[in-house]
């Protein structure tokens, strides 16, 4: 048995390690999207039982029992990672051009000036019924189906894009689990095959968010009241373009997005509300468990709430957390702590092990872990100040707690918001610091209140008052989207960055003893890992059509005819907010830097260490060349200049032979 220093270590976290579980079960999940070919289905079936063997073999051993846990949770995530890609319908190519579509509507999704419709259980011209579904953009001022219905359609069709350059956002895979297998435009209105059969939920919800949407129109203008349908229906669309962009440089684009920060606000009105109501009556408070029964009543609010505005996958994600917390209330246990969040994290990793790569999933984790670990060390300094402030000293320390929340929630999922989007909002603690506590403390429950008296015709008098709170964070967003560097683009982060960052925040939030800040070089490094990264001198798209080359401080593009134009948004944040100047060549070819851009075939290449090419180019056979016949056998690809040669990553090399990943031509 370990003894001296490593054994007081063990005794000083006990119970700590249990939160290692998820950390483990994630690690190789994401070893699993990682792998550039689909491993055999039995390979984390075995390693799962291997596990379990070697758990009960050594259960009577401390050390070898926690191993063999480790091993455990990480073969249980691997082989549902598996079972989850194996379990999901196969790849079905899809028609280019104008094709005749029909399905069976499973959701509605209201866009500015239109929709969007997912069809279930499509054919596509005639053909068998597939199982992937279909979803498309309806013409603006075309009727909006009703959930349910059969329908038809023209409609233009396209498959998922192949990442825009190599590591890029992978639209396949995010389709491949999300059961899509096409996306496009409808060319004619929707016809009427068959009526949607009654349901009397989706019309009354409908119908609700309907009457909502009216009664907060007449009380408020549409700047403010854009805002309040968006938090009461889930309804986004009829906010103004400038006000959104405001709020994302401002660093609230959460405000907007209905998910978890706006159901944990209503259940926490619903459940304080209910306790104080529960113990207003000196019988009830005797007699009554009132915090079971509180928690009960906000879980129920917030399924409604959830309801209301779309149930979408974050909300419901949200939800489930939340039914961890209210069932740990019921048995007694602490409502909120790492462990039940842990014990969140496995649930929804079994559910839906792709999760661990969305945005969604890595902030709120990464939020939720800074904000018990932080609040639970300094709760002794806290505590404290709390037993000797004065009147003032009140309100110092709620601002000083909502600028530590702030900081804490905001710095932690800030890496995941740079890795998945290439941006920074450098001023989201001044916004957050009076926007949030704001939207909880104000501009909800005004809403919840105008909900209340919506059937007695008053609910104006509620949302006037929420309108005066929503009219505070517009001008404050107004303010700091005008400050310079609102908005930062940055490079895209390196996976090893964002790995070395992930493990070192959630060594920080997991430990109580010292051993914690071991935690913060693991972060540094990866923040110096992201900075060192050095961008690609040349991408070229999947097509050739679209060609960037760095030379010196520039970045120049070429841009061929009906090039895409998703790709080329995608490359703005490659070089980290270096603009893409048009090249300008005096002749069919021009060196640029050691790459020698043709727009013909050429002959010589002397000078060179590199060919790019919109065409097809036979010469030049002693220099690495970039054309159309490359990009055809491995999508796009970005190379890298320097002393020693040069080096080429396409997009098969990062995708892989996956289930996901649309089969590359063998040529």
């Amino acid at each position: 048995m370990p003894s001296g220093w490593f054994a007081r270590w063990v005794e000083a976290e006990q119970g700590r390690f249990f939160l290692l579980l998820p950390v483990t079960m994630g690690a190789a999940i994401l070893i699993y999207f990682a792998l550039p070919v689909e491993p055999p289905l039995w390979c984390g079936a075995l390693a799962f039982v291997a596990s379990g063997v070697a758990l009960a073999a050594g259960w009577r051993h401390p050390y070898w029992r926690f191993a063999a846990f480790m091993v455990l949770a990480a073969s249980l995530g691997f082989a549902r990672a598996e079972w989850r890609t194996a379990a999901m319908p196969p790849l079905v190519s899809v028609p280019d051009g104008v094709s005749s579509l029909s399905g069976f509507v499973a959701r509605v999704e209201p866009l500015p000036g239109g929709a969007r419709v997912l069809l279930r259980a499509p054919r596509i011209d005639y053909g068998p019924t597939l199982r992937r579904d279909v979803r498309i953009k309806l013409k603006p001022g075309d009727a909006k189906p009703r959930t349910g219905a059969l329908v038809k359609c023209y409609a233009l069709l396209f498959a998922p894009d192949r990442p825009a350059y190599p590591g890029g956002w992978d639209q396949g895979r995010d389709y491949y689990f999300a059961n899509i297998t096409a996306v496009g435009a409808a060319l004619t209105p929707l016809k009427l095959i068959r009526p949607a059969p009654p349901d009397r939920l989706a019309d009354g919800l409908q119908s609700l968010r309907a009457q909502i949407s009216s009664a907060i129109l007449q009380a408020l203008p549409i700047s403010t009241g854009s805002i309040a349908v968006t938090l009461l229906t889930g309804d986004g669309q009829i906010i103004p373009p400038g006000e959104r962009k405001d709020f994302v440089l401002s660093g609230l684009a959460h405000i907007l997005a209905v998910a978890g920060l706006h159901v944990g606000i209503v259940m926490g009105l619903v459940f304080f509300a209910s306790r104080w109501l529960l113990s207003r009556n000196a019988w009830m408070a005797l007699h009554w468990p009132g915090k079971p029964i509180a928690a009960v009543l906000a879980l129920a609010g917030g399924g409604a709430y959830a309801l209301l505005t779309g149930a979408h996958l974050p909300i419901l994600r949200s939800l489930a957390m939340a039914s961890l917390v209210t069932l740990g209330v019921l048995v007694g246990r602490k409502a909120v702590s790492m462990r039940g969040l842990a014990i969140a994290a496995m649930v929804l990793l079994l559910a839906t092990p792709e999760a661990i790569l969305s945005a969604s999933f890595q902030m709120s984790f990464s939020a939720v872990a800074a904000l018990i670990a932080g609040y639970a060390a300094v709760h002794p300094v806290w505590s404290r100040f709390h037993a000797s402030r004065g009147a003032g000293g009140a309100v110092l320390m709620h601002v000083a707690e909502l600028a530590f929340t702030s900081l804490l929630a905001g710095g932690a999922s800030m890496p995941f918001s740079a890795y998945q989007f290439q941006q920074i909002e450098p001023y989201w603690i001044p916004a957050n610091l009076i926007a949030v506590p704001l939207t909880a403390f104000w501009i909800m429950p005004w809403g919840l209140v105008g909900l209340a008296l919506l059937k007695l015709h008053l609910a104006w008098l509620a949302f006037k008052p929420m309108g005066w709170g929503i009219a505070i964070i517009i001008w404050m967003t107004q303010h700091i989207s005008a400050w310079p560097k609102a908005l930062m683009p940055i490079a895209p982060m390196p996976n090893t960055a964002i790995l070395l960052i992930a493990a070192g925040l959630a060594w920080l939030c997991i430990w109580r003893t010292r051993a914690r800040v071991a935690g913060i070089p693991l972060m540094a490094a990866g923040l110096v890992v992201a900075l060192l990264a050095r961008p690609p001198d040349v991408l070229i798209s999947a097509d050739a059509k679209l060609i960037a080359i760095r030379a010196g401080a520039g970045v120049y593009l070429v841009e061929e005819p009906k090039a895409s134009k998703f790709t080329l948004e995608q490359w703005q944040s490659v070089w980290g907010g270096h603009q893409l100047v048009p090249a300008q060549c005096s002749s069919a070819a021009c060196l640029l830097g050691q790459v020698l851009y043709a727009a013909a075939p050429v002959t010589d290449c002397e000078g060179a260490a590199l060919l790019v090419s919109p065409v097809a180019q036979p010469g030049c056979a002693n220099v690495p060349k970039l054309d159309p016949d490359v990009t055809a056998r491995g999508g796009a690809v970005a190379a890298w200049v320097g002393e020693t040669g040069v080096r080429l990553r396409t997009d098969q090399d990062t995708q892989g032979n996956r289930s996901w990943v649309t089969p590359y031509p063998q040529l």
